[in-house]
């Protein structure tokens, strides 16, 4: 009787913890999409990030939302759930919610709909320009005289959150020496776009118009100081 018990305890066990509440690469979640037809993808974001952009047929239930554990009780338990955010934070927290609430198998996206979409996987996005920074003004303030400091940033991005500081203490020591231009990339898609900026932070320099340097990633002080001709 002991014996058959000690052999009964671990098929019991798997039996249990046989749910799949996990992250998953891009290529997998792909994968997982497609065999559920996307029926239960579900965007974590806020809802005005997912007016922006979003994975196709994606649902939009805010983790942050003070109602997001009902929100999620509309799904069905039994079937896959596939969750997203930007770059996989809120998504990997929400993972306990989903595993607290019963689900049995949700997939989360490792790097969220940034490592999808840097992986070319499709998007739909909102490219209509609607409360973004026209190309227009973005072209009259960087052909000004002068100096101009481009700087291209998300607020999700730990490099841009270093570089912001940077720029932002040269101009308020040196603003009479160049302009300088912050730009919200998730805000402005279809300017990004329009300018072929794919990562951010992004910087680019002009000098009366002219585009005299630019780099994609961070960038010292001294080395854009000595771009834009400053002496300490």
């Amino acid at each position: 009787m002991k014996k058959y018990f000690t052999f009964l305890l671990p098929i019991l066990f798997a039996t249990c913890t046989n749910a799949q509440i996990t992250s998953v690469s891009v290529d997998e979640f792909e994968k997982q999409l497609i065999a559920t037809k996307g029926a239960q993808l579900i965007d974590v974001r806020t809802p005005a990030e997912f007016a922006k952009y979003r994975i196709q047929s994606a649902q939009n239930m805010d983790f942050k939302a003070a109602d997001f554990a009902e929100q999620i009780q509309k799904l069905d338990k039994n079937q896959p759930v596939l969750i997203y955010c930007l770059a996989s934070p809120r998504s990997k927290a929400a993972l306990a919610i989903f595993e607290q609430a019963g689900f049995t198998t949700v997939y989360e996206l490792a790097g969220g709909i940034n490592a999808w979409s840097k992986a070319g996987k499709p998007i739909d996005q909102d490219l209509s320009g609607k409360g973004e920074m026209t190309v227009a003004d973005y072209n009259k303030i960087t052909q000004a005289k002068g100096y101009v400091l481009v700087d291209f940033y998300a607020p999700w991005c730990a490099p841009c959150r270093k570089m912001l500081p940077i720029v932002n203490e040269l101009f308020e020591k040196y603003s009479d020496q160049f302009q300088l231009l912050t730009v919200d990339f998730d805000q402005n898609r279809l300017l990004a776009k329009e300018k072929n900026i794919t990562s951010v932070p992004y910087l680019i320099i002009f000098k009366n118009g002219k585009k005299v340097w630019e780099k994609s990633g961070e960038a010292t002080q001294e080395e854009i100081m000595k771009v834009l001709g400053i002496r300490k």
